[in-house]
């Protein structure tokens, strides 16, 4: 039976429309539209059942409950300062109480307070979506069905807004010790244990998973992120190269996956919280041994797992960016116009900075580059500064004020972004690359220049 979604969106700026849902690790989209020029349009999606998805419009995505027979029209909600819309037609009360409690929950940041003010503040929150439950529901009386996903939904999208901010403050209480410049070892974190108790709140059932509610989901991934802050030893960051040293990190991917599988989820749980934590190790750390182990014994304890294809499938663009393969090629614009790629530096050691303006690591970083620099004469080593920027201008401004930051500067366009940002897995930047004389890929994910050991990679590539 069919479910029809009809958008009218004066104000959109993007001519793109889809419906998507996540079913396992990927985003997989359900229609796709081109609003007409008044922005308007209708998309119809063949449904055997009751599907929780998300409409995503002007890059911004809002929630979509859908059940066969829906005939719904969806425009800008123009009632409140914060970013929401308004559902009409059939199925549109349920629709319209789950944006409302999301954008009521979005209008509130809570997070960098102190315990006792986030409390009042979650309590007040809590109060506001209570009231404004009972009144919805004496004005639109619901099936019992219905009622019940609501209920369920309106819970779990308050426990993650309590989960985050337990997540978000052991990190920054731990990143605060780390970036710390004294010498005593690291101490117990104040008020951790009140935190954590936050974490016995969540609600380990495959029910919440399959119901394909992202809150949910975001609940487990900070629970997993919390999993990795307790492996964590602060005393062992080193200062001097400002990152975990190389023996430290490598372990990490085991002693997580340790820690979840000796925990007592259901087998769905345990099963959806490894892959998620497979797939961001390979991010972090590409393909490594202990990867390679951890992803076998996941294939074999949860075979014909549905997780199992978006793994392979990442797992396999990872092996693509090995040591010793050739490096994809990209392009973009000099300051005068000229178009450069990567390839014609090709006899050359190579040295990719991907970076923006508004990236605060990157301009950072723009001292240790122009040293880095400077250490290398002649051209046998070509710097190539790639920037991400939207907006050029801020770009020139950048490179104008920063004249003596030499090398080859280069801006891509959102076509050779998206190629850039596919090939290499450009998951955020700075990001780094260093290129042979042969065009082939030495490091996908490159030593900063802030680093002490990528003078000595450079330099090694030179002598062999």
């Amino acid at each position: 039976m069919e479910a029809r979604v009809a958008v009218d969106f004066p104000e959109a700026d993007s001519l793109a429309v889809k419906i998507y849902h996540h079913p396992n690790l990927e985003d997989e989209i359900l229609a796709q539209l081109d609003l007409d020029s008044p922005n308007y349009g209708l998309m119809q999606l063949e449904l055997s059942k009751p599907l929780m998805s998300y409409i995503s419009i002007n890059g911004t995505s809002y929630e979509l409950y859908l059940k066969p027979g829906y005939d719904l029209k969806l425009a800008k909600d123009t009632t409140y300062s914060y970013d929401s819309i308004l559902f009409e037609g059939k199925g549109a009360p349920l629709n319209n109480y789950i944006n409302h409690v999301t954008a009521l929950l979005n209008a509130e940041r809570l997070v960098g307070y102190d315990l006792d003010t986030f409390t009042k503040k979650y309590d007040s929150l809590n109060a506001a979506v209570e009231d404004f439950s009972r009144s919805y529901f004496d004005r639109f009386p619901m099936q019992k069905d219905d009622l019940d996903l609501l209920m369920q939904n309106k819970k779990i999208k308050l426990l993650s807004r309590k989960i985050y901010y337990a997540y978000r403050s052991h990190n920054d209480a731990l990143v605060d010790q780390v970036l710390s410049q004294k010498d005593q070892l690291i101490g117990k974190i104040d008020g951790l244990e009140e935190l954590q108790n936050f974490f016995s709140e969540i609600p380990f059932d495959t029910a919440y998973l399959r119901n394909g509610m992202l809150d949910y989901r975001s609940i487990l991934y900070d629970y997993l992120l919390e999993k990795h802050l307790s492996v964590i030893d602060p005393n062992l960051w080193d200062r001097a190269n400002r990152d975990w040293p190389r023996r430290v990190s490598v372990r990490w991917p085991r002693r997580v996956n340790t820690l979840i599988k000796n925990e007592s989820y259901p087998k769905g749980i345990k099963e959806y919280l490894i892959a998620i934590d497979l797939g961001d190790w390979m991010d972090s750390q590409g393909i490594t041994a202990e990867i390679d182990s951890i992803f076998d014994e996941f294939k074999l304890e949860f075979a014909g797992s549905v997780y199992t294809t978006p793994l392979q499938k990442h797992y396999d663009e990872y092996v693509a960016l090995r040591p010793g393969t050739i490096a994809p090629d990209f392009s973009g614009r000099t300051l005068e116009g000229k178009l450069i790629s990567l390839k014609d530096f090709k006899g050359k050691v190579v040295y990719v900075d991907v970076w923006a303006t508004w990236c605060g690591p990157c301009v950072e970083e723009i001292p240790y580059a122009k040293k880095l620099q400077g250490a290398f004469h002649g051209d046998k080593v070509i710097f190539l500064n790639v920037s991400v920027d939207d907006k050029a201008e801020a770009w020139k401004k950048m490179l104008v004020k920063e004249k003596d930051w030499l090398g080859t500067h280069i801006i891509l366009d959102q076509r050779e972004n998206d190629v850039l940002s596919r090939n290499y897995k450009v998951i955020g930047i700075p990001k780094y690359l260093l290129i042979d004389q042969t065009g082939k890929i030495v490091s996908a994910d490159a030593s900063r220049p802030s680093s002490k050991s990528i003078k000595k990679e450079i330099t090694s590539l030179l002598t062999h």
